[in-house]
């Protein structure tokens, strides 16, 4: 079983390669068509960072409404850590703002317009969403916000849509993202001034998310493995 595990995550990690590569590959062709080398996009990025670090509104409502499309949330914090690297705490708690809001209105989208437009489509058929209840709920964002690859727009929406309590959703969320958010945020901005102390810390944040979050997964495939063993069998009463 575990020859098999470690087989299909060499073959996602083969993938993941190639589509890495190949989107390199389209990335370098599209600039190379439009003419950009390595300069132009240096004093693009200054360009672009002198208006962000005059106006940091831009940056904290791109990081607010940017990931509820397939926009890379760490592209984002890295450039929180960059623009705002005058103080990286007061970053991370901008940040952590933004990531949140950001949260809650893709949340209400999903919960209720998103929902009774959907609703309206199968309102002809006798399909209808069940009500979770509360323990599942939890294990739902549990489960969707650790596990990798997923997309944060993904969660967002999916979590919205089947309405698991706000309550829970926006702490749990947040609690389980921050760490890692902070620990992109301070490395970046910590490698761009040449802090390799500060830069180590960030990292040290960004290893101690990783590995909390592997933990907590973990953790929770046990138990639903462990309840699977608890449930009776339909086939032994007969």
């Amino acid at each position: 079983m575990s020859i098999i595990k470690k087989t299909l995550s060499h073959r996602r990690f083969q993938q993941f390669a190639i589509v890495a590569a190949l989107l390199g590959i389209v990335g370098a062709v599209v600039a190379w068509k439009l003419g950009l080398d390595a300069a132009t996009l240096k004093s693009l990025w200054r360009d672009t960072e002198i208006y962000l670090r005059e106006n940091p509104w831009a940056l904290f409502l791109a990081i607010v409404f940017l990931p509820a499309l397939p926009f890379p949330v760490s592209a984002l914090l890295v450039a929180a850590g960059i623009v705002w690297r005058d103080n990286l705490l007061a970053a991370c708690a901008l940040a952590l703002l933004a990531l949140a809001l950001n949260m809650t209105w893709t949340y209400w989208l999903a919960a209720y317009p998103g929902r009774r437009f959907v609703e309206k489509l199968i309102s002809a058929t006798s399909m209808r969403f069940p009500d979770l209840p509360h323990r599942d709920h939890v294990r739902l964002i549990l489960i969707l916000r650790l596990t990798p690859g997923i997309p944060l727009f993904v969660h967002n929406y999916v979590l919205g849509f089947l309405r698991t309590p706000f309550l829970y959703y926006l702490p749990l969320s947040l609690l389980l993202a921050g760490p890692i958010a902070c620990g992109i945020l301070i490395t970046g901005g910590a490698l761009f001034e040449g802090r390799v102390g500060l830069a180590f810390a960030g990292a040290s944040l960004l290893i101690v998310g990783i590995l909390v979050t592997k933990m907590l997964r973990t953790r929770l495939a046990l138990k639903r493995a462990a309840e699977k063993e608890d449930e009776p069998d339909p086939a032994a009463e007969i």
